[in-house]
Order: structure tokens, then C-alpha cells, then sequence
């Protein structure tokens, strides 16, 4: 099968390499689209900091958002997900440890990530065996772009959940790309009246497309003006901002991932004004809520999508996300045409 292996900052190259075997409670997925995001982005130049930290090394199989179509089962595995479109999460757990008993997957001490964290390749491939209990099928409703937005975008539900957003709450996003989109429709779906703070004019553009109120920076009168921040952009302004943002008593979810220490953060603001902050990692535990969303129209993923591009183009795909020329956020690598069609 073909695959996508990363060897250095800026080196990747499609190699032919074996196909996995599904073992016992696992599927084989025939990968259709792969999504690319910052952390791809960070492996590819060589800046992320998972390089920095010793905790990825080259070479490997990048991907961790993905969708595709079930071709293969392992011991054990229902026969009736055979073709089924699916998508998941990448975490893979050890089962054994006493956050994995509890049901708290996500913080298992020895967890890997496909294509981000540990030995197990990422979906850059056409074929990916994954534990069935990590997939979510994909109903007829959804398209294979919206599927391969799912793994992110889950961690915006994610945030809305753990502050708690209702339609009484006064809600700023900071950054208005995949996942401020994303959580910003979400917290509408709620009832609540987000705006969305981006300092690019086609990052506000889409948003107005999309129905939300959009601005390009903070005023002086949105000053601890919001019951919940959601920083979705990972900048070092907007981290500063959102302190700067929430109001005494509130509640401030770092979504977004800084690539370093964010000096002047003011830690002092968080005592003083009695400001609650949660750092949200993945959406675990919030695909079928997104799914719903996504099915009632209330949370429009397609429109995030910029470009879908062949496999044979990474290193274009990989500098148009790089690059200022977009003017939707997402951007997709088709990994195999037969996987699964497109429905909308």
C-alpha cells in the first residue's frame, strides 16, 4: 500500500510499504480523506514541539484526522461494520491503568496518538487498523469532508462542555479557524450569541457566512465583558487576551495549543478576578453529540474545507496550509479515490 513517511523537516515522500492486519478488536479502514492541521504542520517544518521535547521523531507515518470505509475485520469484530464509513479518535491506551479502568482515557499515562505521539503510524496511509471501540460510523447525512473534520472539531464540544455553555452566557472565540468555527456554531446551538475575534479579513468573512458575529480585535468595552472565552487559535496574543477578556467569576477554555511558553500571560488575573481555566485536550467522549449537531445543520464543517488535494501534491498541500492564500481554514489530502464517495 501507499503511505506518507515524514524523514525530515520539509522531506516526505509517498513510499510502498506492507499493509497492517487488523488484530483481535480491530478493524481494517481503507483511508479516504486525511485532514492536516498546526500539528501536522509543525512536523512537516520541523517547529513542532513535540520534536522540540523528545516526544515524536523522525521518520514516521503523520495523520490523526481522517475518514474512511471498514474493508477488513479482526477476530472477534461485528461483521455488520464491513463497508461502513467511519471515523475516530487516535488515542491508543494501554486498558490496564487506573484512569483507563475509571473511563478517563485520555489522561492514561501511557497512551500513544496515531501520527503524533508514540510508535504507532499515523492515517497517512491507504490502509489504518484501528480498535473498533475508537470509531464512530458516519451517517448517509454527512460527507466525507464533514467525517474528516469530526476528530478535531470534537474537542470544540469538548470546551462548550466543560464551561458549561448555556444560553445565558456571554461567549468570546478567539481565532476563527477550524476549531473557533466550530465552537462558536456550537455555542450558538445553544442558544448562546458568541462573538468570534480573528485579525484576518477572510477568517471574519467566513464566519459572517456562517451567521456569527465577527471582529477584528477586542475594544476597550469587551473588556471582562464574557461569562466564557474560548481561545481556539493557540496565539500568543490571543492567550494574553482571553484573561484580559472574561469576566470576574468566569470561565476561560484553552483549546488552542501555543508551540512555546506564553511570557506576560497574567497568572495574578485568574486569582483576582476568581477566573476558572480548563485546558481541553481532544474531543473523546463527544463525537455523537457533534455528529447530532452536524446532521441538524446547526454546525456546518463543510464549509470549512479550503482544498482537497491528490496525494501526489503533499508538499503543495502542505504550503498552501502553510500559507495566507486560504480562505477557508481546512485542508484535505485525498488519500484513496475509491475509499468511499462523497454524500452530502
Amino acid at each position: 500500500m501507499k503511505a506518507i513517511r515524514l524523514t525530515a523537516p520539509r522531506t516526505l515522500a509517498v513510499t510502498d510499504v506492507d499493509p497492517p492486519a487488523p488484530g483481535p478488536g480491530e478493524v481494517l479502514v481503507r483511508v479516504g480523506l486525511l485532514g492536516l492541521c498546526g500539528t501536522d504542520l509543525g512536523f512537516y517544518d520541523g517547529t513542532s514541539n513535540y520534536l522540540r521535547d523528545g516526544l515524536k521523531s523522525y521518520p514516521f507515518v503523520p495523520g490523526h484526522e481522517w475518514t474512511g470505509t471498514v474493508v477488513g475485520l479482526g477476530p472477534g469484530v461485528d461483521g455488520g461494520l464491513t463497508g461502513q464509513r467511519v471515523s475516530g479518535h487516535n488515542f491508543r491506551t494501554c486498558g490496564r491503568c487506573p484512569q483507563c479502568r475509571a473511563g478517563r482515557i485520555r489522561y492514561c499515562p501511557h497512551r500513544s496518538e496515531i501520527g503524533v505521539l508514540g510508535d504507532h503510524p499515523g492515517a497517512g496511509s491507504q490502509l489504518l487498523t484501528a480498535p473498533v471501540e475508537t470509531l464512530t460510523r458516519i451517517p448517509d447525512g454527512l460527507s466525507d469532508e464533514a467525517a474528516a473534520l469530526l476528530e478535531p472539531t470534537a474537542a470544540a464540544v469538548h470546551a462548550l462542555d466543560r464551561l458549561g455553555v448555556t444560553s445565558h452566557d456571554r461567549v468570546a472565540v478567539l481565532g476563527a479557524g477550524t476549531l473557533g468555527l466550530a465552537a462558536a456554531q456550537a455555542a450558538r446551538a445553544v442558544g448562546a450569541d458568541p462573538v468570534v475575534f480573528d485579525p484576518q479579513p477572510a477568517a471574519r468573512e467566513l464566519a459572517g457566512h456562517l451567521g456569527l458575529r465577527a471582529c477584528a480585535a477586542p475594544a476597550r468595552p469587551d473588556e471582562e465583558a464574557y461569562d466564557a472565552v474560548i481561545e481556539a487559535s493557540g496565539s500568543t496574543a490571543a492567550v494574553r487576551s482571553a484573561l484580559r477578556l472574561v469576566a470576574s467569576g468566569g470561565r476561560v477554555a484553552q483549546l488552542g495549543t501555543p508551540h512555546h511558553a506564553v511570557d506576560g500571560f497574567d497568572a495574578a488575573a485568574l486569582v483576582i478576578r476568581d477566573v476558572t481555566l480548563h485546558g481541553v485536550l481532544s474531543g473523546i467522549g463527544h463525537w455523537d453529540r457533534l455528529v447530532a449537531l452536524v446532521e441538524s445543520g446547526a454546525v456546518n464543517l463543510d464549509a470549512l474545507v479550503d482544498r482537497v488535494f491528490p496525494l501526489d501534491a503533499l508538499d503543495a498541500a502542505f504550503s498552501h496550509l502553510a500559507s495566507d492564500r486560504r480562505s477557508r481554514p481546512k485542508v484535505l489530502v485525498r488519500i484513496d479515490a475509491d475509499a468511499a464517495g462523497t454524500r452530502r
